[in-house]
């Protein structure tokens, strides 16, 4: 039987989104998954049009895993330096710690201010560029797809970084550590989370489903002494309703530790914002005990899997 195969065909992009601000931008904001897929990022909308001065940035999300901010700056047209000016203009004035200018195709002067940007940027501040495409096969739907025309050049970075002795020794351990952790994680919970780059602080965070509440995997302090934590973190930037949802989940605390199978730690933290509830790794472990990684790692995997078991459903 001989095999049938369809032929890909490029779709103009004013055939999907005919106007910038009415159409793409929205679609954006509705399906940040075609940016996480991108860029690696696990991605909370903060707003559309956000005002910045006298104008206004199309997005601006928040990277889950480390709570910063990418702002992008979308155009159903080849890039030109008013775009490209804009985005560099909306990052300083939100302080985005990662810029995106995503167009219908880039010409190489932006390629190359990009790319430049990125040579001369520390590693907390990252630059893409992302043309739009859209294909079909046949009479199929219109399938959206982003090419990476720029990004940072990780290795470089490290090389550079370690040479300038810009990282510290404990930095360097936390993105060592999370590096191992990542593959595991993704492993063990396949489709929790897109975060594919380590971070260079103690914590990093995984989506609940609900703005301003994460599941966390920390490294801290307990009664003076080293330890690591898996949490529920509540800090929707309002402590009334911080306390309240807390309390909410308190209230079915015999249901959700038999779900979770053990007592959790139930830290309303009264003086202070945000809430948690949380799960001790049994053994002391500080992120620069590099023989303890490898008990680290799989308790953690573990109790994240717990945690969003156990409190997930009451979300």
């Amino acid at each position: 039987m001989a095999i049938q195969v369809g032929t890909l065909q490029s779709v103009p992009i004013r055939e999907v989104w005919q106007d910038e601000a009415r159409h793409l931008t929205p679609w954006l904001a509705e399906n940040p998954s075609l940016l996480e897929d991108v860029l690696g990022l696990e991605l909370e909308l903060e707003g559309q049009e956000v005002a910045v001065g006298p104008f206004s940035a199309d997005l601006l999300f928040r990277d889950v895993s480390s709570g910063q901010l990418v702002v992008v700056e979308n155009l159903i047209n080849p890039t030109d330096h008013d775009h490209l000016g804009k985005v560099i203009t909306y990052a300083a004035g939100l302080g985005a710690h990662h810029v995106v200018l995503l167009a219908e195709r880039f010409r190489s002067e932006h390629r190359s201010a990009l790319t430049w940007l990125n040579s001369i940027s520390d590693d907390d501040h990252c630059f893409f560029g992302l043309s739009l495409e859209v294909w079909r096969i046949e009479d199929s739907t219109p399938a959206p797809r982003l090419r990476v025309e720029v990004q940072p050049d990780d290795w470089t970075r490290t090389v550079r970084s370690t040479a300038s002795h810009a990282m510290t020794d404990h930095q360097q351990a936390c993105i060592d550590f999370w590096a191992e952790f990542l593959p595991a994680f993704h492993k063990a919970h396949p489709g929790w989370s897109k975060a594919t780059k380590p971070q260079k602080q103690t914590w990093m965070n995984f989506p609940s489903g609900r703005s301003g509440i994460t599941f966390t995997g920390t490294f801290c302090r307990r009664e003076g002494a080293p330890a690591v934590r898996a949490e529920l973190y509540i800090d929707v930037g309002d402590r009334e309703e911080n306390k309240t949802i807390f309390d909410q989940l308190h209230s079915r605390q015999e249901a959700i530790e038999n779900a979770a199978g053990e007592s959790l730690g139930w830290e309303r933290l009264d003086d202070r914002r945000a809430s948690r509830v949380s799960l001790y790794c049994p053994i002391e472990a500080a992120v620069i005990d590099e023989q303890c990684w490898p008990e680290v790692r799989s308790w953690l995997v573990k109790a994240m899997g717990t945690m969003r078991q156990s409190l997930g459903p009451h979300l």
